[in-house]
C-alpha cells in the first residue's frame, strides 16, 4: 500500500494485482463507440474515421484504451477498411484480452505471482520470515525463491538494513540454493555489515559480473500521503440500480452524464449505506450494502474511476419493478482511506 501511494503521489502508473479493472465492454466510452459504429451498420469504417472519432471525444484514461485498440486493429488489418459489425466483434474480443494486460508498475504478492513472468522484477523486503502454522520452516525460503525466478531480464532484491525482525537463513540451508546457476543479471542490495561474508551464496556472487551491489539508500521521513490506502471499487461494490430507479427525464441522469473520470466525489456514510455526492451536492451513486472500509481507517476522499452502463435487461429480475428507465449510467469510484487518528 505505501508503494502504491508513493506512485500515485509522483504520477507513476501503477496497479495492484488484486484490483478490479472496470468491465471494458460496459464502459461509457466503449458503448459510445459501439453506438457510433452501429449507425454505420452495413457499411465500412476506415481507421482514419475511427481515429478522428476518438480524437473528438473527451479525453479519459478509457479513451486511451480505445486509441490503443485502434492502433492494434490497424496492425491487424494493415490499414484496410473494416465492416462496422466486424469492428464491434473485434473490439469485444480485444477488451477481454486488454483486461489482462499490465498497464504500469504491477504490485502483487509472491503468491499471486506464481506461474507469471516479467522482464523486470523487484522483490521487496519485510515479512519473509512469517510462517503459516501448516507450513514448514522452509516455506518462506521457497516462496522467496519462486518470487526471484519470475524475472526474465533483471532482478532487484531489496533489504531493510539491520532489521532485527528479518532473520537470514542459516548457512547450511543457504548452500541448498541455486541462485548462482540462474541465467539472470541479479541486482542485490548491499548486506548489513554484521552479515557481510556470512552467506556462502552472497560470497560466491561478490565479484560476479552479473551482480551489481548498491550501497544502502538513506530512507527519508515517512510522508503523510504514504499512509493513504487506495481502493478501486468494482461493479459488485456499488448499487447498480441507483440511477435506474429514476425516470428518463430525472436530473440525476444529466448530472452523471456530466461527470468524468478523475472528478472529485464526496463519500458520505448515512449509517446503513455509503453515498457518493458530487461537488454540487447531488447524490450520484450509492455503494453496495456489504461495503465496509478497511479496518482502522476513515474515508478521506473519493474520485470518479469510471462511468459504466447498465440496463433493465441486465438487472436482477427481483428488482425489475423498481426500475423506471431502460438504460442508465453507474458511477464507479476510487476511494482513499487514511488510518484513524491521522
Amino acid at each position: 500500500a505505501p508503494v502504491r501511494a508513493w506512485c500515485e503521489v509522483h504520477g507513476v502508473p501503477v496497479e495492484l494485482g488484486n484490483e478490479h479493472i472496470p468491465n471494458f465492454w460496459r464502459l461509457r466510452e466503449t458503448q459510445a463507440l459501439c453506438d457510433w459504429l452501429r449507425q454505420r451498420e452495413g457499411g465500412v469504417v476506415s481507421l482514419e474515421m475511427l481515429r478522428q472519432w476518438l480524437a473528438q471525444q473527451r479525453h479519459t484514461p478509457w479513451i486511451e484504451w480505445l486509441q490503443e485498440a485502434a492502433d492494434d486493429l490497424a496492425l491487424e488489418v494493415g490499414g484496410a477498411e473494416v465492416p462496422a459489425g466486424h469492428c464491434i466483434e473485434w473490439l469485444a474480443e480485444w477488451g477481454r484480452e486488454a483486461r489482462r494486460r499490465q498497464r504500469g508498475l504491477l504490485l502483487l504478492s509472491a503468491h499471486r505471482a506464481k506461474g507469471l513472468e516479467f522482464d523486470h522484477v523487484v522483490v521487496l523486503d519485510g515479512g519473509w520470515s512469517n510462517t503459516n502454522q501448516a507450513e514448514d520452516a522452509d516455506a518462506p525460503r521457497r516462496l522467496y525463491y519462486m518470487a526471484m525466478t519470475r524475472a526474465r531480464k533483471t532482478l532487484a532484491l531489496m533489504r531493510f538494513r539491520g532489521d532485527p525482525k528479518i532473520a537470514p537463513p542459516s548457512p547450511a540451508r543457504e548452500r541448498t540454493g541455486h541462485v548462482a546457476d540462474e541465467r539472470v543479471p541479479y541486482r542485490i542490495a548491499a548486506s548489513p555489515p554484521h552479515l557481510a561474508g556470512s552467506h556462502p551464496i552472497r560470497a560466491a556472487l561478490q565479484n560476479d559480473f552479473a551482480v551489481l551491489r548498491r550501497p544502502p539508500a538513506p530512507l527519508p521521513p515517512v510522508a503523510p500521503e504514504l499512509e493513504l490506502h487506495h481502493q478501486r471499487l468494482a461493479m459488485k461494490d456499488v448499487d447498480l440500480g441507483f440511477a435506474g430507479r429514476r425516470a428518463d427525464g430525472h436530473p440525476l441522469h444529466r448530472t452523471i452524464a456530466d461527470l468524468a473520470p478523475g472528478d472529485r466525489l464526496i463519500p458520505r456514510n448515512t449509517g446503513d449505506r455509503w453515498e457518493l455526492v458530487d461537488e454540487g451536492g447531488q447524490v450520484v451513486g450509492r455503494l453496495a450494502n456489504g461495503f465496509t472500509p478497511p479496518d482502522g481507517t476513515r474515508c478521506q476522499s473519493a474520485a470518479v474511476l469510471a462511468i459504466v452502463t447498465w440496463s433493465r435487461t441486465l438487472s436482477n429480475p427481483e428488482y425489475q419493478r423498481y426500475i423506471q428507465c431502460d438504460a442508465w449510467e453507474v458511477v464507479l469510484p476510487e476511494l482513499r482511506f487514511m488510518p484513524n487518528g491521522t
